[in-house]
């Protein structure tokens, strides 16, 4: 049992759990979004390239 979940999890976040917690964000603001009416469609599109960007930027710090 234990071995699965750490399958499952090690799927989900992956390397870098901060981009799996922005995504997770992002999907919330999405939500949020739609239940105020507004539109969420570009929630998404705009946020996981800057989540990515961000990772990259702070790997990129880190490697120095």
């Amino acid at each position: 049992m234990r071995r699965a979940v750490h399958g499952i999890v090690d799927f989900l976040v992956g390397d870098d759990i901060g981009i799996a917690v922005a995504v997770a964000l992002l999907l919330a603001a999405a939500w949020g979004l739609v239940e105020a009416g507004g539109e969420a469609w570009w929630v998404l599109p705009v946020g996981v390239p800057a989540a990515l960007w961000l990772s990259l930027v702070r790997a990129r710090r880190l490697a120095r």
